[in-house]
């Protein structure tokens, strides 16, 4: 991988070429500006004014046009995934308590409150995925459903009822990668927590494992409620017959 030795050239970079009118389709520069980020994820990881940043950068990118916008958003939000994974290792390491909301910050160990801080900044960077709004944007549910995979790892150095209650209306999307990824965030974050979903998430689930037409939003549905013991994986085995003799 290509190392810079600063962060504010290659978003300089970025910046240029984003406001660059005669890329071509053949031109991956973007695409491979923004896989070097990834390069810069262990100081990201505690420094919120470096995140920021690149999440105002990431916002350039999302309401951009142009060859290689698409790809290269996926890779930033992946380079975001993985900055909170880095994140969350980082307070595991410190063995520091799970947060029961961003304004608690000041009450966890000094040391710490950097990380802390750029979790809240990718919260709220992850959130306006779900309002960005752009004409025909085939990419929309694909970024809201990376969008539910970042929160899924800040969910676990932090308490979110909001994308909870997020996460079940995307349930109702049953024909959607979003869904799947709703699923998989409250998998992770009820087993974070050893709790069960409530009656209410668990019809939910069952419904989306029953409507869906991908057989692995079915299964992530299911496994959500099995690793909870909410139905045992014979109950799940059984409607995944079900699911494959509908569809």
């Amino acid at each position: 991988m290509k190392h810079r030795r600063k962060l504010e050239l290659l978003l300089g970079d970025i910046r240029s070429l984003l406001a660059d009118r005669t890329r071509t389709p053949r031109d991956y520069a973007l695409v491979h500006a923004v896989w070097d980020l990834a390069s810069f994820l262990d100081q990201l990881s505690h420094d919120a004014a470096k995140t920021r940043a690149v999440l105002e950068v990431a916002c350039l990118l999302r309401a951009s046009d142009g060859p290689g916008r698409q790809a290269a958003e996926e890779r930033l939000m992946a380079n975001l995934h993985s900055l909170a994974w880095q994140c969350g290792c980082r307070l595991e390491d410190a063995k520091v308590a799970r947060l029961p909301d961003f304004s608690g910050i000041t009450q966890a160990p000094p040391e710490v409150q950097p990380t802390f801080h750029v979790l809240r900044q990718l919260h709220d960077f992850a959130l306006t995925c779900f309002v960005f709004s752009r004409p025909r944007d085939s990419f929309g549910g694909r970024r809201r459903a990376l969008a539910f995979d970042i929160l899924a790892e800040i969910g676990l150095s932090a308490d979110l009822p909001e994308i909870v209650s997020l996460a079940r209306q995307a349930l109702q999307k049953t024909q959607s990668v979003e869904a799947r990824q709703a699923a998989g965030f409250l998998q992770r974050y009820f087993a974070a927590r050893d709790l069960s979903p409530d009656e209410a998430t668990t019809e939910e689930l069952l419904a989306l494992a029953e409507q869906t037409g991908s057989r692995s939003t079915a299964v992530g549905a299911l496994n959500a409620l099995v690793e909870r013991g909410t139905i045992s994986e014979s109950e799940a085995l059984d409607r995944l017959d079900d699911w494959k003799a509908r569809h």
